[in-house]
């Protein structure tokens, strides 16, 4: 990259003699522009050396001290002035305020033409310009080279650390690092920073937004440049330069734009494959879920090997449905892939009997799980980490287990349901409590099934006066509420005396302490069984 350092240093460029000494000539100098008009730093290029005669301020030091303040805002690499037809010398003040903001101040002697000085920088410059256009050719063709070749993200980003002579970083969309390559700064130099300078990575993950900023590290501030790689994800993968502007010659930001290019195309490969991998478990769990038999069929043959996890005397479904807010509604497909891509690539690889299936629904998956496991914590994890990582609330359906692959379809039906019955829209873990009873029963005759309501129920299997049937439905809403007589009687509008009364009468009729655990479950099993709608 060109400064106004190496344009001195030059030999055909010695007419120009440097006027302030406090002038920070590492500035980076792209283009040369010639003005006279006194508002040049609305309209021109940033990095850009203005040329000039300063004619519209031979009775305006000022104006000049205004024009060099703003060309520093810009900012410009600096400015060159004609001395001698229009000022005969630059105000010391001039010179005083350029100081202070270390901007250049250049003098072109009063025998040179603007036309011609210029030629000769823009000359000087395009070759630059031209010979890291080349290079940066020569690093993409070396890039795809590398991609056809099968290198995998991880290699290209360690071959650009290499060739930039740089530390990188690659940031996942869940903001973990995926591919690290910091032999020029160690990662070490974050320590107990790191959790901060990952939260700024975040931000601009979030913004999809270009950032160069200074982080905090052990030794003091560092620069880094993040650039998020074109994506139609909701959060787009992050890369990580750090020192950007040490970057050795000619490698410039158009080299690192191609790298840039490369690398999405590699990432968008790779996801290419991880949703060739989403629709084979897509087809797979359609075809458990109507597979009727044990037979080891040639489709079953093939999907075994697949899914060599398969294979256990437990499973359980959990259903899973992402709540997506209304905010979101615009990203409902890229949360969709975003989530899954986590469940199978985080979830998985921490739970080793558990995998994940999409649906056939938007934003809905389940887990298969293979061993019995206390599941809860699990799922309060999860179900934070999404809230987290992409605001999206997730709500879990838990299925009973079977002790056969071929009655996973009751497990997932169970799981689904527990879901869409839940009375609690905002709980995020609904559990099955129903079907399994059913599923138990189907082999009972209806006579067995009416012995036991009776034998355990008595009068109150299947009531057929009024005094009956309120004792049933007081004891019922006793037992929903947990034999708690308060909530009881608010639920059933009558008087806390009035519940007391007929618990104690069922405790008569039953023969047994309604608060025995045994009794209590015999009671809960058979009120259902005896419902109306129970078959």
């Amino acid at each position: 990259m060109t400064s106004i350092k190496e344009i001195l240093q030059t030999p055909r460029f010695s007419e120009l003699s440097l006027l302030n000494k406090q002038a920070d000539l590492e500035r980076p100098l792209d283009t040369i522009e010639i003005f006279e008009t006194p508002d040049v730093s609305y309209y021109i290029q940033k990095n850009a050396l203005l040329v000039t005669t300063a004619m519209a301020f031979r009775d305006d030091t000022q104006g000049l001290c205004n024009l060099v303040r703003s060309l520093a805002e810009v900012p410009s690499a600096g400015l060159a002035i004609k001395v001698g037809r229009y000022l005969t010398e630059i105000d010391p003040q001039v010179l005083v305020v350029a100081d202070e903001l270390n901007f250049p101040i250049l003098q072109i002697p009063v025998s040179h033409q603007l036309g011609d000085i210029s030629h000769k920088l823009l000359s000087f410059l395009w070759h630059d310009q031209t010979e890291q256009i080349f290079f940066a050719l020569e690093i993409q063709q070396k890039f795809v080279n590398l991609m056809i070749r099968g290198a995998s993200v991880d290699t290209l980003v360690k071959e650009l650390s290499s060739m930039i002579k740089q530390s990188v970083l690659l940031i996942d969309p869940f903001g973990e690092i995926v591919s690290s390559q910091m032999p020029y700064s160690n990662l070490d130099m974050l320590k107990n920073k790191k959790a901060a300078f990952l939260e700024k990575v975040r931000e601009c993950q979030k913004a999809k937004r270009r950032e160069r900023l200074l982080v905090d590290t052990e030794q003091g501030k560092m620069l880094i440049n993040i650039f998020p790689l074109s994506s139609d994800r909701y959060l787009p993968y992050m890369l990580i330069i750090f020192d950007p502007d040490e970057l050795p010659y000619p490698f410039s930001q158009f080299a690192i734009q191609q790298s840039l290019t490369v690398l999405t195309l590699a990432l968008y490969k790779e996801q290419t494959l991880l949703n060739e991998k989403r629709a084979e478990r897509r087809s797979f769990l359609t075809y458990l879920l109507n597979r009727k038999t044990a037979s080891q069929d040639t489709d079953w043959l093939e999907y075994k090997r697949h899914f060599p996890n398969l294979s256990s005397n437990y499973y359980r479904v959990v259903y899973i449905e992402a709540l997506i807010q209304k905010e979101q509604h615009f990203y409902t497909k890229e949360l969709d892939a975003l989530t899954y891509d986590y469940l199978f690539l985080r979830v998985e690889a921490e739970y080793k009997d558990i995998m994940v299936f999409p649906t056939e629904q938007l934003n809905q998956w389940i887990f298969v799980i293979q061993k019995k496991t206390e599941i809860l914590p699990i799922l309060e994890d999860i179900h934070q980490q999404l809230f987290e990582l992409f605001g999206v609330y997730a709500r879990f359906g838990i299925g009973d287990p079977v002790n056969n692959i071929d009655l996973l379809h009751f497990s997932y039906t169970e799981s689904k349901q527990a879901l869409e019955e839940s009375e609690d829209k905002t709980a995020f873990v609904s559990y099955n409590k129903i079907q399994g009873i059913k599923r138990i029963t189907e082999n009972v005759s209806n006579e067995d099934m009416h012995y036991f309501c009776v034998s355990i129920l008595k009068n109150l299997a299947y009531p057929d006066n009024e005094q009956d049937k309120e004792l049933r439905k007081t004891l019922m809403t006793y037992l929903d509420m947990q034999c708690e007589i308060t909530k009881t009687a608010e639920l059933l509008f009558i008087h806390r005396n009035t519940v007391k009364y007929r618990i104690k009468k069922c405790e008569e009729l039953l023969n047994t302490g309604i608060n025995d655990p045994e009794f209590s479950l015999q009671l809960r099993v058979a009120l259902f069984l005896s419902e109306p709608d129970a078959n």
